[in-house]
């Protein structure tokens, strides 16, 4: 049987796929997408959850920005249509599959990414998800 261990989603994303290339519809180190990893982490943690962040969206229970803890899960949109979700590392800090799987800083408006110097992607609500 499987463990489960909610605490270890955020830790599996870092140790497993940290650096992994974005690869749409991808769900393995050789190339992943935002949805699939956490997917993947999530099954990792012994937990089964739907595949595109559209439907991810729909589980857990939101959380205030300021409230938002490690393993939640963050999720983005463009123009209302979710389009983008990440797994919250704590300390405003985030996992996520965009060019390739990285960690950038969490902000109230979305994911800044030091790079760039820029907003990447704008932040719609985060979700807590119960295992």
């Amino acid at each position: 049987s499987v463990q489960v261990n909610p605490q270890m989603i955020g830790p599996h994303a870092i140790y497993h796929f940290l650096h992994a290339p974005y690869l749409w519809g991808g769900r393995s180190i050789f190339g992943i997408d935002c949805s699939g990893l956490v997917q993947i982490c999530l099954k990792m943690a012994g937990h089964s959850f739907p595949r595109d962040a559209s439907q991810q969206i729909h589980h857990g229970t939101e959380i205030e920005f300021d409230q938002h803890q490690i393993n939640d899960l963050v999720f983005f949109h463009k123009k209302n249509k979710i389009t983008h979700v990440g797994i919250a590392l704590g300390q405003n800090k985030i996992i996520h599959s965009s060019g390739r799987v990285r960690i950038d800083a969490l902000q109230p408006e979305g994911i800044y990414n030091s790079e760039t110097a820029a907003i990447t992607h704008h932040l719609h609500s985060i979700k807590r998800i119960v295992i």
